[in-house]
């Protein structure tokens, strides 16, 4: 042990670059590694938290519902005490167990009518002959939750029978809509043999109008305008509809009105407890509660068959479970892809160090030392510098991410510790393991070994595997790291093939450049060909960190362009002006004159059931004007529209068919034939011409697409009316290098005489933007390709720094010679480019290879639109797929070949700034 640290010491101190250098490296490593998983825990706690928390009130937790109905007979009243829902509460959270857990103090308990009583009082303001209609709430901490505007709350009710009359308070708003006043008295009659009076003792306004306390229920707060049931030949009566809350203690009288009652728990979620981890075991505490043992133990308790659990939070679960599933692979392939690239920089570095120690250790095994007495002092020097780095990283990581888990992140940390403590040792014992004659290494020279074969061999295995599974599979379930790293596996089969064929060209050229007249080219390309045959390192992490960067910026073009289609299957064109009936006949020439549009197309939309000629549902499309339908249809992106085969305007009253455009399954039934349809303006024959699979005036089904001036032609008697000839739908396209105003857009169209939805491409693409799920997972992808390209820069400057001793001292030798600094140059580039250009270009071959590949595996729709289904609906001829990039493809190709060029022309200018003399003596001692 004492020669151990007298052995740390000498090392330390000869070389303390080398173990910082070492220590830097491990440390930033080990951050990462440590720092994924708890950036991929934040962003999907984050965004569970703020989808439980920004849903519906009814959706950000669990409720508890109980009817209590009429005919339960003498003493079931006693159910609605508050005792009695106490203690009901009281069993059920009994039952609750982690990660279930409830924002006890935002819980709303009470009874509510069973039904909408009426209200016949006179004197209460009325929209129509209908009579208002009120609830009665019995909701618990009234007293709480509101402030007394004027009057006072609700006496309790007597312990007593129900009794017929009763206090109640109402809201300020409710009160001032319906002319409401303290000391007023409503009848509220329904089923029951007298009515209920309520005595209005007081006026409050909410604490919070934004609680649980008052968004449960959307009566609450204001009156609402109601609807009755009513014929559809007659227009609706609408009618004010109000609550009444009354005190909990008085709850036994609401069965009086002879509608029953509903008892309710709503128990929001605690939303700020809530992790990602947690969702599987959260649905399966639901789903117990909903139909399982929890389910029946929470009734035997309770002694209440009729009790049940609605969990409204179960679809934003879902929803939130899908969309992590489908932001997986993602994640997934950026750890591997940046884990693969960090863990080749940490053995390159490893390689550089040992054979820089090569001739040192060969020394200390030709004196008798023992591998493993080598092995243990290099493992001291290394873990002297490795261990404190890595723990530092690893904390580093937990300090900065705080999260609930940490064993993940640990393993992580110790495995890149271990990995920096172990390889350069593991290398350096290896290579002295037998004593071997010194030969050539390099590229051209060195012949492939049968290890180098299996291994090669195993990698093909592996690769076809790998691409085989993801096509067949598909990344559904989200989580293989076998199918994440196929196109890191793609990338590493890459880099062997590279490697085979990287000394063919050299040994081609090699001949007839040594017939140049000058001995640069010549030279640069011997000295290209006697590269060092581990450069494999740096093209596996280049060409990995380059290939995931492409895949990212693929799946993120056809996640753009899946949304880009999405909307414009959705709208049609730039705006859509949509009616179900006729619009008015000078909304065309309005919609023309809105700033930004530049062109306008008018159809008409029949919708036609299933009969016995066409047995399909379809829509009927009437199009103006062909030509300018085939032009908005173009502007689109969508399957061009053949104008010309509706042909020519037909002559008045000429009843031959109709050429028509229709869909695949309408011209499977056509055939040949000519069937006949019935127009607003009359019957007329059909024949199909051509077939679209899609068409901008309908997002999916079934249609027929003919000409409206041939149709009018046919029957031009009815055709001059716009009831039955006019436009439902208007199509704008946006003038060259100008935007739609839509305000300008819906306010002349507010203007029509018609009612008409406005829609704009531009909001139905904004409305299909990354959710705070999707945003995470790509800021993570994107982080992880930056730490890529990082490790692929400290790669190349590694390899380039390896051979810099030995470059500069030939360099020198050959300025003696009378070599020009430009020709000096020119020799550095051949040197090193042909290596760094088989990366580069190597890098955008695989990018483009693994979008055909990995292409037919890979369904970006979950997360392109998301788990809870797209705001807009693609339609199934809207594929969504990898793209080509361009911009990821070329540019970190491009940046490798500056930054290579960069620092190779710098060390040929720092070459020449310094004395032969130094130089060839540096150049004495490294070769």
């Amino acid at each position: 042990m004492p020669f151990t640290d007298s052995w740390l010491r000498t090392r330390l101190r000869a070389a303390p670059l080398g173990a910082l250098a070492l220590a830097a490296l491990v440390l930033v490593t080990a951050f990462l590694a440590a720092a994924l998983p708890r950036a991929v825990d934040r962003y999907e706690d984050s965004a569970l938290r703020r989808a439980v928390s920004g849903a519906a009130p009814r959706d950000r937790g669990l409720s508890l519902a109980d009817d209590y109905r009429t005919s339960d007979g003498p003493g079931a009243d006693d159910r609605l005490a508050p005792a009695t829902l106490d203690r009901e509460e009281r069993d059920f959270r009994a039952l609750l167990r982690p990660p279930l857990r409830i924002a006890t103090d935002e819980v709303v308990q009470g009874v509510r009518s069973g039904a909408e009583a009426e209200v016949p009082d006179p004197e209460l303001p009325r929209t129509s002959s209908h009579a208002p209609g009120a609830d009665l709430v019995a909701q618990a901490g009234l007293a709480d939750h509101v402030r007394v505007v004027s009057g006072r709350l609700p006496r309790p009710g007597s312990d007593g029978p129900a009794a017929l009359a009763l206090d109640g308070v109402v809201t300020e708003k409710t009160a001032q809509v319906l002319h409401l006043k303290v000391g007023q008295t409503v009848h509220m009659t329904k089923f029951g043999a007298t009515p209920l009076s309520v005595l209005i003792s007081g006026i409050v306004a909410p604490r919070d109008p934004a609680a649980g306390y008052w968004t449960m229920d959307d009566d609450l707060l204001a009156p609402l305008v109601s609807f009755p049931p009513h014929l559809m030949i007659s227009p609706p009566e609408t009618y004010w509809h109000f609550t009444v809350l009354i005190d909990r203690t008085a709850a036994r009288s609401i069965p009086l009105l002879g509608t029953g009652a509903t008892m309710y728990w709503h128990h929001p979620l605690a939303a700020a407890r809530l992790t990602g981890h947690d969702v599987p075991a959260l649905q399966a505490e639901l789903a117990a509660l909903g139909n399982g043992p929890l389910a029946t133990q929470l009734t035997t308790s309770t002694k209440s068959p009729s009790l049940h659990t609605v969990a409204g939070v179960t679809t934003v679960l879902s929803t939130f479970a899908a969309d992590r599933t489908a932001a997986q692979p993602l994640v997934l392939i950026a750890a591997v892809g940046v884990g693969t690239t960090a863990l080749a920089v940490l053995l390159m570095a490893a390689g550089l160090a040992a054979d820089r120690r090569r001739g040192e250790i060969a020394l200390l095994r030709s004196r008798g030392g023992s591998l493993r007495g080598i092995f243990r002092r290099l493992v001291t020097e290394t873990a002297a510098a490795a261990v404190p780095a890595g723990a530092a990283g690893t904390l580093l990581a937990l300090l900065v991410l705080p999260t609930g888990r940490y064993a993940t992140s640990l393993a992580l940390g110790a495995l890149v510790t271990a990995a920096g403590a172990l390889a350069m040792p593991l290398r350096a014992t290896l290579r002295v393991r037998r004593p071997r004659p010194a030969e050539r290494e390099d590229l051209v020279a060195l012949r492939p070994s049968r290890r180098r074969l299996v291994l090669e061999l195993t990698v093909t295995v592996l690769v076809v595997g790998a691409v085989t599974a993801l096509r067949r599979r598909g990344t559904a379930d989200g989580a293989d790291p076998f199918l994440a790293a196929a196109p890191v596996l793609v990338a590493v089969a890459a880099a062997l093939v590279l490697l085979r064929l990287y000394p063919l060209p050299l040994r081609r050229l090699a001949r007839p450049a040594a017939r140049l007249r000058g001995a640069v080219t010549h030279l640069g390309l011997a000295r290209a060909g006697r590269a060092s045959s581990g450069g494999q390192l740096p093209l596996l992490a280049l060409l990995v960190a380059l290939t995931v960067a492409s895949f990212g910026g693929s799946v993120l073009a056809g996640i753009s362009h899946g949304r880009d289609r999405a909307a414009a299957m959705a709208v049609g064109a730039d705006a859509r002006v949509d009616s179900s009936f006729p619009l008015d006949a000078k909304l065309p020439a309005a919609v023309a004159k809105v700033p930004g549009v530049g062109e306008v197309a008018a159809v008409r939309i029949e919708p036609h059931a299933a009969n016995q000629d066409i047995p399909l549902n379809f829509a009927l499309l009437i199009v103006d004007d062909p030509a300018a339908y085939a032009r908005m249809t173009r502007s689109a992106g969508m399957p061009a529209f053949p104008a010309d085969a509706l042909g020519a305007r037909v002559a008045a009253g000429s009843h031959g068919p109709l050429p028509a455009v229709v869909s695949p399954n309408i011209a499977a039934l056509l055939g040949g034939s000519r069937k006949p349809v019935e127009t607003g303006v009359g019957i007329s024959d059909i024949r199909s011409v051509a077939t679209l699979r899609s068409t901008p005036a309908v997002a999916e089904g079934e249609f027929v697409i003919v000409s409206g001036r041939q149709l009018h032609a046919q029957h031009p008697r009815l055709a001059v009316y716009p009831q039955y000839g006019g436009p439902t739908l208007l199509l704008a396209a946006a003038a060259p290098g100008q935007h739609i105003d839509g305000a300008a857009l819906r306010s002349v169209t507010a203007r029509g005489s018609s009612p008409a939805a406005v829609l704009l491409r531009s909001e139905q693409r904004a409305a299909l933007s990354d959710s705070r799920l999707q945003k995470g997972a790509r800021g993570l992808y994107l982080a992880a390709v930056a730490a890529g390209a990082g490790y692929s820069v400290l790669a190349l400057l590694l390899s380039l720094m390896a051979a810099a001793p030995g470059r500069l001292a030939l360099l020198a030798r050959l300025r003696t010679m009378g070599m020009t600094r430009r020709q000096s140059r020119r020799l550095v580039l051949l040197e090193m480019l042909p290596q760094v250009l088989l990366a580069a270009v190597g890098g955008v071959l695989v990018g483009l290879a693994v979008i055909p590949l990995l292409g037919p595996g890979i369904d970006l729709a979950a997360l392109t639109f998301g788990g809870g289904g797209p705001a807009v609906a693609p339609s199934p001829g809207a594929g969504v797929g990898l793209r080509a990039d361009p911009w990821s493809l070329a540019l970190p190709s491009a940046g490798l070949l500056l930054l290579a060029c960069a620092v190779l022309l710098g060390q040929a200018w720092a070459s020449g700034r310094r004395h032969e003399s130094t130089e060839l003596r540096a150049g004495d001692r490294t070769t």
